[in-house]
This record gives C-alpha cells, sequence and structure tokens, in this order.
C-alpha cells in the first residue's frame, strides 16, 4: 500500500519546547529555530496563538481546538505566544519540523 504523505522529520537543531495552557495571562515561547519555517503545534485544551517576535496572544487570536496538531509556517527567531480559552488548562508543545 503506498503513501503520499512525507514523514515528518523533526529539526535536530530545535530542542520542543511545552508550554503551560492556564490562566487569563498570555505566555511566551523561547525563540523558535527552524530551518525550514515549520513548526508542529500540539495543544490538549481551547488556546489562542500568536507568532511574532514579542507577541502577545489575546482572546481574539487563532483558536486551537483541544487535543489538535497543526503545521504552521513561521519566521525562525520569532516566538510564540498563547492565552487559555475561556479559563481552561492542558499544554502546547512547539516541535520545529524540516
Amino acid at each position: 500500500m503506498s503513501n503520499n504523505y512525507d514523514p515528518t522529520t523533526i529539526d535536530p537543531d530545535y530542542f520542543s519546547e511545552t508550554l503551560d495552557i492556564q490562566g487569563e495571562s498570555a505566555v511566551q515561547s523561547s525563540a523558535i529555530t527552524t530551518g525550514s519555517g515549520l513548526v508542529r503545534i500540539a495543544c490538549t485544551s481551547h488556546c489562542h496563538i500568536k507568532f511574532g517576535a514579542n507577541p502577545t496572544a489575546t482572546e481574539d487570536d487563532l483558536l486551537m481546538p483541544p487535543d489538535h496538531v497543526e503545521v504552521f509556517r513561521v519566521k525562525s527567531g520569532d516566538k510564540l505566544s498563547l492565552i487559555a480559552h475561556a479559563g481552561g488548562t492542558g499544554e502546547l508543545t512547539i516541535t520545529a519540523v524540516e
């Protein structure tokens, strides 16, 4: 059986980072280093995310649903900010991919 999908390859130059989703204050990641410009975001709870040089997420930003994985194109060196949706709790993991 053939597969039309390329397997996801983790960028060896970047270590995954896990952020807590909780409370009413935005949390910010460290700078994301990626040669391909792609990051895999996985979250266990509703949260809003925003990418940028110094982002602060609000509940008006992109909503990630719970138990969801998404791949985004970002500028290497940017950070991710997240805020819990409606006071939820959980974790969000950022992994750079090649």
